[in-house]
C-alpha cells in the first residue's frame, strides 16, 4: 500500500485513519501527494511557481513523517526537485529513515523531465554520518542518489554483506577501505591515494590477495586469511606491495611450513616496517619441520615485530628465529599471547579469559622466555606478555 492509498482508507473509514502511520514503502513524489505536473518544463520561465511546489511538497512531506510510526519500514523514497535550500528538511527526512533502520534509500532531486534544482542552487549533500552513527542497528542495503552530493569521503568500510558480488572503488580522495566477509570481486578504478587497506576473508580456502589490485600510495596493508597461503600465490602479486611500510596478517588456522609465505610476503613489500602476525592457534608439540628459508632474503627495513595469540606454534618460532637473523635494523620484539580478533570499523575485540585459554598462555609463555628468548640480539627489546 503506497501513501496515497493510505491516505484515501482515512477519508473512507475512521476504522482505518491510522492505517497509513504503518505503511512498509514510504514513497514521496508529486503522484502520491496528487499534486499536478508542471505543463511546460522550461525552468527559467516556471522559477517561481517550482519554489511554491517545493514549498508545498516539503510541508506535505513533513506532515506525513510526523505522524508515520517510523517503524517497519522497507523502502523509503523522496522524488522532487529539491537543493541545498532545503537541507535542514531533507537532513531530517533522512534521519527518520536512518532511524527506522529502512532497507532501500532512493534519492531523486529531479521530477519526470528531469528537472533539478535552480541551477544557482548547490546540490544537497547526503548526511552519510546518519547511517555511520548507527552501523550496529543500520539495515540498510540499497542506497539510490540522484542529483546530491556526498561529503569528501576518506575512508569507507563494507561489513557482512552476505548477498555482495562485486565492489567497484572509483574515489579520488577515498585514503581507507576496509571489506570484511566472503569473497568479492573488488576493482579499483580509480583509488589514487588510498594508503590503508583492510580485507578480512572469513570462509575458507578464500584468499584476501586475490582482491588486492595495484595501488600506488598503499601503505598498512591488513589481511585475513581463513587457510593457508602458499609460496606460489605469494609470487603472482609480485609487484603490488613496493611502498608498503605496515602488514597485518591475521592467520585463523595453522600454517605449519606455510609459514614460508610470509617471509615471501615482505619480500614483495621491501620497505615494510612494522610486521604484525595475529594467530588463532590452539596448543601444539614443538617439532622440528625442516622449512628451507630463501637465501637472498633481507629484511633491510623491518624495525618491529608484532606476534598476538601467540601459542608457542612451531612454525612462528621458526619464523622468528630467521627473522631476527635477517632484519638488521630490527629494535622491537613483542610477543603477546592474549588473543584479539579485527571487529570492523578499526576496532579489535580481546578474547575472554577461560582457564582452557589459560592453560594456553601459560605454555606460550615458557616456549617463548625458554627457546625464544636466549636468541633474541641484545640490540633488540623483548616483551612477552
Amino acid at each position: 500500500m503506497t501513501i496515497r492509498e493510505a491516505a484515501l482508507t482515512d477519508c473512507l473509514s475512521t476504522r482505518w485513519r491510522h492505517l497509513w502511520k504503518k505503511v512498509k514503502n514510504v514513497i514521496l513524489d508529486k503522484h502520491n501527494f496528487g499534486m499536478q505536473t508542471i505543463a511546460n518544463p522550461n525552468i527559467h520561465e516556471n522559477s517561481d511557481l517550482l519554489n511554491s511546489e517545493a514549498t508545498e511538497f516539503v510541508h506535505k512531506v513533513n506532515r506525513v513523517l510526523h505522524h508515520h510510526s517510523g517503524n517497519g519500514i522497507e523502502k523509503f523514497e523522496v522524488k522532487f526537485p529539491l537543493s541545498s535550500t532545503h537541507a535542514s528538511d531533507l537532513d531530517r527526512w533522512i534521519a527518520f529513515a536512518a532511524a527506522s533502520s529502512a532497507e532501500k534509500i532512493f534519492i531523486s532531486l529531479h521530477d519526470k523531465h528531469d528537472i533539478g534544482a535552480p541551477q544557482q542552487s548547490e546540490p544537497y549533500k547526503f548526511p552519510l554520518k546518519e547511517f555511520a552513527d548507527m552501523r550496529d542497528y543500520c539495515r540498510l542495503r540499497v542506497l539510490f542518489l540522484s542529483m546530491c552530493s556526498l561529503e569528501t569521503l576518506v575512508a569507507m568500510e563494507v561489513n557482512g554483506c552476505k548477498s555482495l558480488i562485486s565492489i567497484n572503488v572509483h574515489a579520488k580522495k577515498l585514503e581507507e577501505f576496509s571489506y570484511m566477509g566472503h569473497k568479492v570481486d573488488i576493482e579499483y578504478e580509480c583509488a589514487p591515494v588510498l594508503s590503508e587497506l583492510n580485507v578480512h576473508f572469513v570462509k575458507r580456502n578464500e584468499c584476501p590477495l586475490d582482491c588486492i589490485g595495484t595501488l600506488p600510495a598503499l601503505q598498512t596493508l591488513t589481511m585475513q586469511f581463513p587457510s593457508r597461503l602458499q609460496e606460489s600465490h605469494v609470487l603472482h602479486h609480485n609487484g603490488r606491495f613496493t611502498g608498503l611500510k605496515e602488514m597485518v596478517l591475521c592467520l585463523m588456522k595453522s600454517w605449519g611450513k606455510s609459514i614460508i609465505s610470509v617471509v615471501y610476503l615482505l619480500k614483495a613489500a621491501p620497505l615494510v616496517e612494522t610486521l604484525t602476525l595475529e594467530v588463532y592457534d590452539n596448543i601444539r608439540p614443538l617439532r622440528p619441520l625442516n622449512i628451507i628459508w630463501p637465501e637472498d632474503f633481507t629484511a633491510e627495513a623491518l624495525h618491529t615485530i608484532w606476534i598476538g595469540g601467540f601459542s608457542g606454534e612451531p612454525e612462528l618460532v621458526d619464523l622468528l628465529f630467521f627473522l631476527l637473523g635477517r632484519s638488521p635494523v630490527l629494535k622491537t620484539l613483542l610477543v603477546y599471547t592474549q588473543r584479539r580478533r579485527y571487529q570492523g570499523y578499526n576496532r579489535w575485540q580481546r578474547y575472554r579469559w577461560t582457564p582452557e585459554d589459560m592453560k594456553r598462555r601459560y605454555y606460550a609463555r615458557g616456549v617463548a622466555f625458554t627457546l625464544l628468548a636466549p636468541k633474541v640480539p641484545p640490540t633488540v627489546k623483548l616483551t612477552i606478555s
